[in-house]
């Protein structure tokens, strides 16, 4: 069993409007999928919202986070999202299809070993090289050129 449950994350809306103020025009949202032995996936998206009549506008300040999930359930496919999501975690369990490689084409094994601090300064790094020029990159012209500021 999949238990779900909604997060609002922002709420973008309009100074004003038709008289309206404080109006939500966008809700950020995300919803969660989490099975019983807590392997989870989740959603996330925006929902642009139309322009309210002054009758049914709710005053930004009484919102709540129940009416504002009454609106996503209201106008999303929640029933898609959700199927999306127990898919997602019913993959976890079992991956989808795979390409492998060709069992009979063999692949050699490759190891790199990073340069030890002393082989880097003896192919020309400096460990206390500046911005020399002052254009902002450092080790200007070797392999290690970096941006000025950068931390190894």
């Amino acid at each position: 069993m999949i238990t779900y449950s909604w997060s609002i994350s922002k709420l973008d809306c309009a100074p004003e409007e038709n008289g309206l103020t404080n109006i939500v025009k966008v809700i950020h949202w995300g919803l969660t999928g989490i099975d019983e032995n807590g392997v989870s996936a989740s959603m996330s998206n925006s929902y642009p919202l139309p322009s309210p009549s002054p009758e049914g506008f709710s005053d930004y300040s009484t919102l709540t986070e129940a009416t504002v999930i009454g609106w996503l359930e209201n106008n999303l496919d929640v029933e898609y999202i959700k199927s999306k999501l127990s898919n997602e975690i019913t993959s976890q369990y079992n991956p989808p299809i795979t390409p492998l490689p060709l069992p009979w084409i063999k692949v050699e094994e490759t190891t790199t070993t990073e340069q030890t601090l002393e082989e880097k300064i003896a192919d020309g790094y400096n460990p206390d090289a500046k911005d020399g020029d002052e254009d902002g990159i450092v080790q200007e012209g070797t392999k290690w050129e970096r941006p000025l500021g950068t931390e190894l």
